[in-house]
């Protein structure tokens, strides 16, 4: 099992920001998150997630992420980004091309990106 990258942390952080109400048993799930599986799917990426059986669930709709971007180097209209939630516990991350645009090339561990609350064009505004 793997850590998360940069760009699903920082996603992730963004995404919980919108549920401060359950602030706790969130941070206390990323706390425990691993990385199961990664997917560039070539209109964006999936990561499958697990946390502890340990950490406490959370009564969220899901998915979580209806306000949460990312300007990603490379990509003129970035990625929107969705958590989803099985039985209140992290599961999965998306990261859908906001404009369609082919990321087969993109390397999501590595490239430069900025997270925002709408899609915009990337203007130099990364990591």
């Amino acid at each position: 099992m793997t850590q998360l990258t940069e760009l699903e942390r920082a996603a992730i952080e963004a995404i919980l920001a919108e549920k401060p109400d359950h602030f706790g048993p969130l941070s206390e799930q990323l706390q425990s998150v691993t990385v199961e599986k990664r997917e560039n799917t070539g209109g964006g990426f999936f990561t499958t997630i697990s946390v502890s059986s340990l950490a406490q669930a959370a009564i969220v709709s899901s998915p979580l992420g209806l306000n949460v971007y990312a300007n990603i180097d490379g990509m003129e209209h970035g990625l929107g980004m969705l958590l989803f939630f099985e039985q209140g516990r992290m599961s999965l991350l998306e990261g859908y091309s906001v404009g369609g645009e082919n990321t087969s090339a993109i390397d999501f561990g590595t490239v430069a990106f900025a997270i925002n609350d709408s899609p915009a064009k990337l203007h130099g505004n990364v990591r």
